[in-house]
């Protein structure tokens, strides 16, 4: 599906270091398929933030659906399919393969929220609408792709999402979490590339919002990845703690709460050294305008100390990756 370019931008993703560590001590078989489902998922992106597709009306909806027949009920294989629906059938195959109707049920779910999302995404691009900062967070989150990409963890780190009225609000939370800290990590680590592109992000979004330089939008959008990693602890902790349950399924919780942390972990880790995006070679200088006081209603933050370098005492065993603000911010 891609050609001497394309191949040459995958291969410097790094998407084996996302896999391997989010499945540290996997099976070969099952990081190698978290790796295809990662890099089936970037080049997706790819198709429709690089190379503009989406740009004329109906354009993605035809580059979708063959992706959304895939995961229809009762799909059957198509000799016509186009081949990023063929390797999606792949795909889909080999993970669904011995997982459960609710787990399948989710990930098509998911996948096609995802869809859908993109659509939107691309329909207020063509007509030039910039989205207040509520409503972006809430579609980011929607067109990062974490939601299907812990759903496939679910099979290839053997930890399935438990469901329990006792834990559902809390877990769909944990998740949520997750996909906002990945999407808006990412806006920091691909602000040049989006740029470039002409396309908008959360950097660019809290310059205009709150009237300040591009770099201290920077660090605002750090401190927002540090105030939701610190709603990630709280969540886990208390999910950790589930009182009520039988052992055995607080075992199985437990898991996968460990599971979707070294996740989270890994992907941070892995937007510090992929080469996906173009950083700039040089740390931001903050000048101009500070950005305001954050609302403290408003889901920004004010615990600027990640952003700021400040110094952090870390134990050998500790999992969490250097504070975002230690990588070289885009300007």
């Amino acid at each position: 599906m891609v050609d001497a370019r394309g191949e040459r931008r995958l291969g410097a993703m790094r998407l084996d270091v996302l896999a391997g560590r989010a499945l540290p001590r996997g099976d070969p078989a099952d990081v190698a398929l978290t790796a295809q489902w990662a890099t089936f998922i970037c080049w997706v992106d790819d198709q429709i933030d690089r190379r503009g597709l989406g740009s004329a009306p109906g354009e993605l909806e035809r580059f979708t659906a063959p992706l959304r027949r895939v995961l229809a009920p009762d799909a059957e294989p198509s000799t016509a399919a186009p081949p990023h629906a063929v390797v999606l059938a792949g795909l889909w195959e080999r993970t669904a393969a011995g997982m459960s109707a609710r787990w399948r049920a989710r990930f098509t779910a998911d996948y096609t929220d995802f869809l859908d999302a993109c659509e939107q995404e691309a329909a207020l691009r063509r007509a030039e609408v910039r989205l207040p900062l509520a409503a972006y967070l809430e579609l980011r989150r929607r067109t990062i792709t974490l939601l299907p990409m812990l759903d496939v963890l679910e099979r290839t780190g053997h930890a399935e999402l438990l469901e329990d009225p006792r834990v559902d609000d809390r877990l769909r939370d944990l998740r949520l979490v997750v996909a906002d800290v990945a999407g808006w990590a990412n806006d920091l680590a691909s602000a040049a590339d989006d740029e470039a592109a002409g396309q908008d992000n959360l950097m660019a979004l809290l310059a205009r919002r709150n009237h300040c330089s591009t770099g201290a939008a920077g660090l605002r959008a750090a401190a927002m990845v540090e105030e939701r990693r610190a709603a990630f602890r709280t969540t886990a902790a208390a999910l950790r703690a589930t009182p009520g349950l039988p052992q055995d399924r607080l075992e199985e919780l437990r898991r996968y709460v460990d599971m979707v942390e070294t996740f989270m972990a890994a992907t941070l880790h892995w937007l510090a050294v992929t080469g996906r995006f173009a950083p700039d070679s040089e740390p931001p200088t903050i000048t101009g305008r500070p950005c305001r006081a954050p609302d403290r209603h408003s889901g920004d933050s004010s615990a600027l100390d990640d952003a700021q370098g400040r110094t952090h005492e870390t134990r050998p065993d500790d999992r969490r990756p250097p504070p975002l603000a230690r990588r070289r911010l885009p300007r």
